[in-house]
């Protein structure tokens, strides 16, 4: 049986005023922010582990200094894709997930992406909505694949669909 690879855990919020703040909770319980201000400056924000609501840190990069950093730690993640859990309540969640120019299911179908307890619901291309795409749907640069589910089901979804 293969192991699937772990595709890291990210959540987004609107801060009003000041621009959208994306969260990763990393495997070693450590919780690492980055907040992108509506005037293109970024902000790493560290969190505490023993309470991840707390502030440790925080460094504000101009959009220069961001993207040094960026080369710094590598450019195959959220450039490739970047998963944004919408909605998580009463046990169903809502993912989305960005196909980037550089991710290798770009060409390839939807096919092997099903999971019990979770499905693909939508493909979002070119700003209309594909319902339901069937599994032979090939994904192109761009795509938002839409997914529904159980939590734990959905995520697994999403790393089926960004997996090589």
């Amino acid at each position: 049986m293969a192991t699937r690879r772990s595709v890291p855990r990210t959540t987004s919020a609107p801060l009003p005023g000041i621009g959208t703040l994306h969260v990763l909770a990393a495997r070693d319980g450590h919780h690492v922010g980055v907040i992108r201000h509506d005037d293109d400056r970024r902000e790493l924000v560290v969190y505490d582990p023993a309470d991840p609501d707390t502030r440790l840190t925080g460094v504000l990069l101009t959009a220069a200094e961001a993207r040094t950093v960026a080369e710094l730690v590598g450019t195959t993640g959220p450039m490739t894709h970047c998963a944004r859990l919408d909605r998580h309540t009463d046990g169903v969640a809502v993912l989305q997930v960005l196909i980037g120019a550089d991710s290798p299911r770009v060409g390839r179908p939807l096919t092997g992406t099903g999971v019990a307890g979770a499905t693909v619901i939508a493909v979002v291309r070119d700003e209309h909505v594909v319902p339901s795409p069937g599994q032979d749907l090939r994904c192109r640069a761009g795509d938002i694949v839409v997914v529904i589910g159980r939590p734990d089901a959905a995520f697994e979804v999403i790393d089926s669909v960004t997996a090589a």
